[in-house]
């Protein structure tokens, strides 16, 4: 189990592949599809205000992390940020949640949002065979899987290019929308104004807001593998922050003020209302497209949630823990093949689970609110430790260092307090009880780990290039 196995392959893939697996992530077609109706059923007309403060919530996260991608590049990325940050004790809790965000966000938002979006497209068939979503879950689970087997250039290249293309759709389909709204376009949409001014509603909703950018700093496991990481790991970060900014910003206003922001809680009720906007007025052809951009920002971000959960365990493996040396064999094409399966069975039970229990829509809703407590978290445990980090190293910038972190912690910290109180509508109230039991798991990890390896505890995190 301390053998270290041969190491992934250093300088596979450029900036723009790097930046892939954040847009892979996040998934902007299907952020299209699931995430504007939860949205909009949440603040109904007010929904681009709340996009809009989630994007600056979001770059404001990203900031921290921009800045420690200019010092660490690994596998386990979280990993070693924590353990300059704080020690080795939140170096494993890093590891340990994110691996737990990579997991639950591959079966939550990725291959349940796919099934959920492919019944809702055929609620016929979706009721004469109740079932079939699990079929659907494992066959796309072994088809993303072979994609990452074979290795992280051509995985990441299929999601640049059709993410690429997702995005140029949306911008220009968005603007189209806002031309045709006419009259409709307002600013209003901007502010409280929809929701009676209710700012507590507004702040309520950031726990689901915020993870409408979810995946956009999916960039660093991959640094490991990115050509002069801690040059264009950093870059990715930036470029990309701007692009899903734009492009989801636009989108929500476009879908609002074309279906009218007094209507939006309707639009919530809607199974597909992207699809019956778009079918309205771009005909079934642009229909049919987004159809297929939404499918595939699904499969795409399957395969990107995959490579980062693959990476996360391969990193926290090759340190002597948790994961052991039979699943970190690297294969001929730069990945470890085995875990690559390991993950593949995981995510299959995990999605029928939850799919099983609360069906799939609600099951994947289910898993990725839960994983945005140990996101949060992290993100605030990685703003305090870059002031910490820097003044330190006397290097310290008041605003990038100080002001910026600050933001941070009380933006989330905010957003997990209102999580809780007051409690969303069941099911998703249980989301914090099962992140909560699952922090005990991470004690117990800890404990044995503590007593047993040590010294490998220790040494935890210290691996970057």
């Amino acid at each position: 189990m301390t053998e270290q196995a041969q190491d992934l392959k250093r300088g596979a893939i450029s900036l723009w592949h790097a930046l892939a697996q954040g847009l892979g992530m996040n998934g902007p077609a299907g952020v299209v599809a699931l995430y504007y109706v939860g949205l909009a059923g949440l603040v109904g007309g007010a929904m681009p205000l709340d996009v809009l403060l989630a994007w600056l919530i979001y770059l404001a996260m990203t900031i921290p992390l921009y800045e420690w991608s200019k010092i660490v590049a690994a596998s386990y990325g979280w990993a070693a940020i924590q353990k300059r940050a704080w020690g080795s004790a939140v170096s494993l809790f890093a590891s340990v949640t994110y691996w737990y965000y990579y997991m639950t966000g591959l079966a939550g938002f990725a291959i349940l949002g796919f099934a959920s979006f492919a019944y809702l497209l055929f609620p016929s068939i979706a009721t004469a065979y109740p079932w079939l979503w699990i079929p659907i879950v494992i066959i796309i689970t072994v088809e993303i899987s072979l994609l990452t087997y074979y290795g992280i250039k051509p995985s990441t290249s299929y999601v640049l290019y059709t993410g690429l293309a997702e995005v140029a759709f949306l911008i220009i389909t968005s603007f189209a929308l806002v031309v045709l709204a006419g009259s409709n376009n307002t600013l209003m949409v901007f502010t409280p104004a929809p929701v009676n001014w209710n700012w507590v509603l507004i702040g309520v909703s950031m726990i689901f807001g915020i993870t409408t950018f979810g995946g956009m700093n999916g960039i660093i496991p991959v640094a490991e593998e990115t050509k002069d990481p801690k040059k264009n790991v950093p870059r990715a970060l930036a470029y990309l922050s701007l692009i899903l900014g734009f492009t989801l910003i636009l989108g929500a206003y476009a879908q609002t003020v074309i279906y009218g922001p007094s209507n939006m809680f309707n639009y919530a009720t809607l199974p597909d209302p992207g699809i019956i906007i778009y079918t309205k007025y771009f005909g079934i052809i642009g229909a049919g497209l987004l159809t297929i951009f939404v499918l595939n920002s699904y499969n795409s971000s399957a395969v990107s949630f995959a490579n980062n959960a693959i990476r996360m365990a391969y990193g926290t493996g090759r340190d002597g823990l948790i994961f052991p040396k039979s699943l970190l064999k690297i294969n001929k094409h730069g990945v470890p093949g085995n875990l690559v399966w390991f993950t593949a069975i995981i995510t299959i039970v995990i999605s029928i689970i939850a799919g099983e229990l609360l069906g799939p829509l609600m099951g994947g809703i289910f898993l990725i609110t839960s994983n945005a407590f140990f996101t949060y978290i992290n993100h605030m445990l990685a703003a305090a430790g870059i002031a910490r980090y820097h003044y330190g190293k006397s290097t310290f910038k008041w605003f990038r260092h100080l002001i910026i972190p600050v933001i941070v912690i009380v933006a989330l910290a905010a957003a997990i307090i209102l999580a809780v109180y007051p409690a969303p509508s069941y099911p998703l109230n249980y989301a914090a009880y099962v992140a909560g039991a699952y922090v005990i798991v991470f004690f117990i990890i800890y404990a044995i780990v503590r007593s047993k390896y040590r010294d490998r505890l220790e040494k935890f995190g210290d691996f970057s290039l």
